[in-house]
């Protein structure tokens, strides 16, 4: 979608101005086999809770942070995945909001 608007001058990027605002709940600690992960709300997601896997730590959100966590991102939707939210996420770009 973004190789479109290379020709007219655009550039895709992922600065704060294309994030959307967040609250991470804090850790799932339900025991069910598709539970687990963060809780995380978007503002645009209409009240709609996520669950997010964070496979590394290159965004640094750990048990030290206060929850619930007031963040920026960028995020799509997996589909097919096995959660019991509203759906899971991949979050692409975060920013913790001071």
């Amino acid at each position: 979608m973004c190789y479109l608007f290379l020709f007219t001058g655009f550039a895709c990027s992922d600065s704060s101005d294309d994030m959307v605002t967040a609250t991470i709940e804090g850790y799932d600690l339900r025991l069910c086999a598709c539970c687990g992960g963060l809780i995380v709300k978007p503002s645009d997601a209409n009240g709609d809770t996520y669950q997010w896997y964070q496979k590394n730590q290159k965004f640094d959100v750990n048990e030290n942070d206060v929850f619930p966590l007031k963040v920026k991102i960028n995020y799509h939707h997996l589909a097919e995945t096995c959660v019991a939210s509203d759906g899971e996420i991949e979050i692409t770009a975060l920013e913790k909001v001071k």
